[in-house]
């Protein structure tokens, strides 16, 4: 009898308690502070079909630093009509480098029309997928089929104004158990099929030493692919020749030329 009374009156309290956790925590997170909380509480409003709220959340978010809410933002303004209030979220968003806010602001400057803008479209689908690669990268290849067996490193240089990263330069130099083998200058192109796919080739002039097979000038051309891996670098695989080397097939690494040198300035 006892258990039953206390069910009785504990019921409607664990009621009470679990539709209080279902409906309020979402807004009052967000009033709290959450990011998360107000792009969940922002598409829950657009479902229940009330806009101007859920455009609250999602500024609140965006004025708190969610990309996620900024283009969230953004979209419903572009689709409510609104073009000249999405476009400094989208802005927003496309200066942390991101291709989906870059893609965001293209199809905007699409919407208002015109010559200007139609050429403002083109230059952020150009730059889109280019956005989060580091400016430079310091790579290290292993080289496989060649003379000797060859390890490559290599400085690649490719900051935005070179054709938003299509174009590049560096250097590279390739040693074997003999010793420094070849040391070369390179100008390379490379096309971005999308973020993660990036096919390159380049051309590579300079000096082969007397640890490689053909020592005085040295001619060369590498053609492979990457697959990025935003700000951190890339892995590859190619296929080259060169005088000092011979023909030969590679696998490499590359990292962020920042993450390199401050790993080199806390060297003990």
């Amino acid at each position: 009898m006892r258990r039953l009374v206390f069910l009785a009156v504990m019921a409607p309290l664990l009621v009470a308690c679990a539709t209080t956790r279902q409906v309020v925590p979402r807004s009052t997170s967000c009033e709290k502070g959450s990011l998360w909380a107000c792009n969940e509480w922002g598409e829950q409003l657009l479902q229940d079909g009330d806009r101007s709220q859920a455009e609250m959340a999602f500024s609140k978010a965006c004025d708190g630093g969610s990309t996620q809410g900024c283009l969230a933002l953004g979209r419903l303004r572009m689709a409510d009509g609104n073009l000249a209030g999405a476009e400094a979220p989208f802005v927003t968003v496309y200066e942390t480098d991101s291709e989906e806010g870059a893609l965001a602001l293209a199809d905007l400057y699409d919407a208002r029309g015109g010559e200007a803008h139609a050429r403002a479209a083109a230059r952020l689908r150009r730059e889109a997928p280019a956005l989060d690669k580091p400016a430079f990268d310091f790579a290290m290849q292993y080289r496989v089929g060649a003379w000797r067996p060859t390890a490559d490193l290599a400085l690649n240089i490719q900051p935005m104004v070179f054709l938003e990263r299509r174009l590049n330069i560096g250097s590279n130099l390739a040693y074997t158990s003999r010793g420094v083998s070849e040391f070369n200058g390179f100008v390379g192109y490379q096309h971005f099929v999308n973020a993660w796919v990036v096919p390159y080739g380049r051309l590579m002039m300079g000096t082969a030493t007397r640890a490689s097979r053909d020592p005085g000038f040295n001619v060369g051309a590498e053609v492979g692919t990457r697959l990025a891996l935003g700000y951190f670098g890339h892995v590859n695989v190619a296929a080259g020749m060169s005088r000092a080397s011979g023909n030969y097939m590679s696998v490499g690494v590359g990292l962020n030329g920042l993450f390199v040198l401050l790993m080199l300035l806390h060297l003990p």
